[in-house]
């Protein structure tokens, strides 16, 4: 047996351990360090809890290590976040999170260079933008047109490793510091590609070549490069038979000299009138399809009730819970038009004390799932939406009644059989897990094939939730052989109090809520 003894582990540095040595203990810094945040803890997140302790000058996120550095103005802002996490633990994003002082006393900028350097007057400054729901096309057109409005730009190369990131070199510092002030958290197109920017570490950028993805506009490699054979005359299809793009060849053409790019679609510096970059037009996207859906509660979702939120906003073909991920399920749309629906309209909304997220996935296709698994209510994993008459867009007549409505306090309902009473609609929401409503109205029509209303809730979550668990229920009813399918929307407008009108409160219906 060996006497060698084992390498010691290295002591947990916890304040609240008890064997945590004073000694040890960081001293008080401008910077706090986070830990424990969850994997999709925003900046604005953190700023949003942690602003009233001080003014916040940067924050630099590491979600993969699920922590963060937070710098504030002054000391005092500090101490006292540590100080009251340590006596009531701080929640952000649904996670309790731990703080302490950082052993860097300010976060340093590592493009900043000592002033006895001579180096900064033939080196640009390089700064980082990571593109979140790239929903279109990120070309260093797109990138020059957002960014040439600051200064001029020496290079640029875009990068797809990691998602999508451009680096850009500006020629001044001033230059790159105000672009990163007025671009960070705009969105290049309305409703997607927000735009996240830091500082690279990289003194200048390398350039290969001009193309889509990389140009250096100090240099003119087309006029460097001399062809070894002569254009055959017999024009036939290339190896490649891709062809670039004429357009954005044409822009880099006129662009590349010096750096400045079209400012069209630039709305304005400030970033309160920047809700987006570039024109809204649309761009080939017809791959994107496939939302990843996140932080879902699995003991109250499956594929049925995922459906009846998603059908509001566009049409379903497939639905696939991960069983190797809890609580994330992946959803396969049949028009790419859709997606900024869902980003839109129900991206971070709080669904049974859950705050869910959803995002674009790189995949291409969601394919059937041949042996799927099975959810802890028993149903199935994967489900195919294909052909389901509860696809609400599956043609322009059906298309023009069902427009995306924001989640709202008020469900429309309708397709109810003909004599359904208030108190058989609250009745109903009750049966199927869901909170009674607060109140229920009546329209009053002149056919009585069907019957349809409002429903109130006194909280737009209730209300989501309501819709989840009650849509597409099916009722027996006499007067037809086939059950009346029960159809639930979101609704614009309140109930509003009317002697005249057949409208009653439930709250006291909710006491008998069975919901599991």
């Amino acid at each position: 047996m060996s006497n060698i003894a084992p390498p010691t582990k290295r002591m947990k540095t916890d304040s609240s351990s008890p064997s945590f040595s004073v000694a040890q203990k960081p001293s008080p810094s401008f910077v706090v360090h986070a830990r424990n945040l969850s994997e999709y803890t925003t900046e604005s997140d953190l700023r949003e809890t942690l602003d009233r302790f001080g003014i916040i000058e940067r924050i630099i996120l590491m979600p993969r290590k699920r922590q963060a550095l937070i710098q504030f103005e002054e000391i005092t802002s500090s101490i006292n976040l540590v100080n009251e996490s340590a006596r009531n633990p701080i929640t952000i994003a649904g996670s309790t999170c731990f703080f302490n002082y950082s052993l860097n006393q300010k976060l340093v900028n590592k493009y900043e260079t000592s002033e006895n350097n001579g180096e900064e007057a033939c080196q640009g400054i390089v700064l980082c933008y990571t593109v979140q729901n790239a929903l279109y096309p990120i070309t260093v057109d797109v990138i020059n047109t957002i960014s040439s409005a600051f200064g001029q730009i020496y290079r640029i190369v875009i990068t797809k490793k990691n998602g999508v990131q451009a680096l850009v070199e500006f020629a001044s510092r001033d230059s790159a510091e105000k672009a990163k002030e007025e671009l960070d958290n705009a969105d290049i197109y309305s409703g997607c590609c927000t735009l996240k920017i830091d500082f690279s570490k990289i003194n200048t950028l390398k350039v290969s070549r001009n193309d889509q993805d990389q140009w250096d506009y100090t240099r003119d490699f087309d006029s460097q490069k001399t062809p070894l054979l002569q254009t055959p005359k017999d024009n036939r299809s290339s190896y490649n038979s891709r062809q670039p793009n004429q357009s954005h060849a044409k822009s880099y053409q006129t662009n590349r000299s010096n750096g400045q790019g079209d400012r069209n679609g630039y709305q304005s510096a400030k970033k309160d009138n920047l809700p987006s970059l570039m024109n809204n037009s649309r761009h080939n996207s017809d791959n994107q399809l496939i939302l990843m859906i996140n932080n879902l509660c699995t003991s109250k979702f499956n594929c049925d009730r995922l459906f009846n939120l998603l059908c509001l906003y566009g049409n379903v073909e497939r639905i696939k819970f991960l069983i190797t991920k809890e609580g994330s399920a992946m959803a396969m749309m049949n028009a790419s038009d859709s997606i900024l629906n869902f980003l839109q309209y129900i991206n971070n909304v709080y669904i049974f004390g859950r705050k869910i997220h959803i995002h674009v996935s790189n995949q291409n296709e969601l394919k059937p799932a041949i042996k799927p698994g099975e959810l802890p209510d028993g149903t199935p994993s994967y489900k195919d939406f294909s052909n389901c008459r509860n696809n609400r867009y599956s043609t322009n007549e059906t298309a023009s009644k069902n427009k995306p409505v924001a989640p709202a306090n008020v469900l429309h309902w309708f397709n109810a059989p003909p004599g359904f009473t208030e108190q058989d609609v609250a009745q109903l929401f009750l049966n199927a897990g869901a909170k009674a409503p607060t109140k229920v109205k009546v329209f009053q029509k002149k056919s009585e094939k069907s019957t349809t209303g409002l429903a109130e809730w006194n909280n737009i979550a209730d209300c989501t939730e309501a819709l989840i668990l009650t849509n597409h229920t099916d009722i027996d009813h006499p007067s037809s052989k086939y059950p009346y399918t029960f159809k639930l929307c979101y609704s614009a407008t309140p109930i509003l109090d009317s002697t005249n009108g057949n409208n009653q409160s439930y709250n006291n219906l909710n006491t008998s809520n069975n919901s599991d």
